[in-house]
């Protein structure tokens, strides 16, 4: 994997102060990874938010390489030129197929490993 990454967002404090530990939460209409954490004596609840997901994947921690953590640690960042969307649009019935501009994210939180979407859009929470 040699594909650049384009940073798009640092979460509020590292990912080693977290006191919720990072999940992925897709109970609701809009999959989410979430977190918590306490800051200048404040607990935070806070998350990152995708919309029209096609696909998630997570990687162990111990199981990711230098690439999945080189400019992804605890920072939002959209995977340029990614096979894994090509391959899953094309898995996709024709319908749906070119409905939306489809981007691959991907982040890395310490402890918990990566996390990668393919999705329309994002928004921090």
């Amino acid at each position: 994997m040699m594909n650049s990454k384009i940073p798009l967002h640092k979460v509020a404090v590292p990912s080693t102060r977290f006191t919720v530990e990072p999940y992925l939460d897709d109970s609701g209409a809009f999959p989410t990874i979430r977190f918590g954490y306490t800051k200048e004596g404040i607990k935070h609840q806070d998350g990152i938010e995708f919309r029209e997901v096609c696909a998630t994947r997570t990687r162990a921690e111990r199981c990711c390489t230098p690439w999945h953590i080189n400019g992804a640690y605890d920072t939002l960042v959209e995977v340029e030129g990614p096979p894994w969307v090509g391959e899953v649009r094309a898995d996709m019935e024709p319908h749906w197929r070119d409905r939306w501009e489809l981007h691959h994210y991907m982040i890395y939180l310490d402890s918990v490993g990566c996390y990668e979407v393919i999705a329309a859009s994002w928004a921090a929470l």
